[in-house]
């Protein structure tokens, strides 16, 4: 799936029966307050199988964790993405077929089951060719799937926008600030 075809499933998604609803839920819970305690902890999954959800949960935390800044759990990363591939039966069934396959092959590695430290092991493991690419791993197709709308899901939300990247809108520079970095300054 390409940047683009992720961000052509979240504009569908949006027009889809329930997407309105959905995206004024989530919209207003990155843009207001935090939300009431239990407006996340009710979510009820739409595609996803509860094992599942848990299971997608678990791993978009892993991939952003929550440290001194929020992770992929405060910024709803899990009901988003299960919010947008159930809306994808109407427009691309392929993509189901996709999450399916990726998330049946996780369930087979009994992930949900794994304790905390062995999840994050595993998921450093399908990440092996990424950062190598001599490397192969059988579950590296979950990986990127997982890992290209989580970092989409949180970068796009109030939470990884505003908060962690600190943005801040669009603003011109009266100034350009020169480079403070003293290796920077060799010709």
């Amino acid at each position: 799936m390409t940047r683009r075809d992720a961000a052509w499933l979240i504009a569908r998604a949006s027009a889809v029966a329930g997407g309105a609803t959905f995206f004024a839920d989530w919209v207003n819970a990155q843009h207001a307050a935090p939300p009431e305690a239990d407006r996340w902890k009710s979510y009820r999954p739409a595609f996803f199988t509860a094992g599942q959800y848990q299971i997608l949960d678990a791993f978009t935390s892993i991939l952003i964790p929550a440290d001194e800044t929020p992770g992929a759990r405060d910024a709803h990363v899990a009901p988003f993405i299960d919010f947008v591939v159930n809306a994808a039966a109407e427009f691309a069934p392929e993509t189901q077929a996709e999450w399916r396959h990726a998330m049946g092959w996780l369930q087979e590695q009994g992930f949900a089951t794994l304790p905390i430290a062995a999840q994050a092991a595993l998921v450093n493991e399908m990440a092996g060719p990424e950062r190598d690419r001599a490397q192969h791993h059988d579950g590296f197709f979950a990986y990127r799937l997982i890992k290209d709308i989580t970092v989409r899901a949180f970068y796009t939300s109030r939470i990884g926008l505003i908060d962690v990247l600190e943005y801040r809108g669009n603003a011109y520079l009266t100034a350009f600030p020169a480079c403070t970095h003293p290796e920077h300054h060799k010709v």
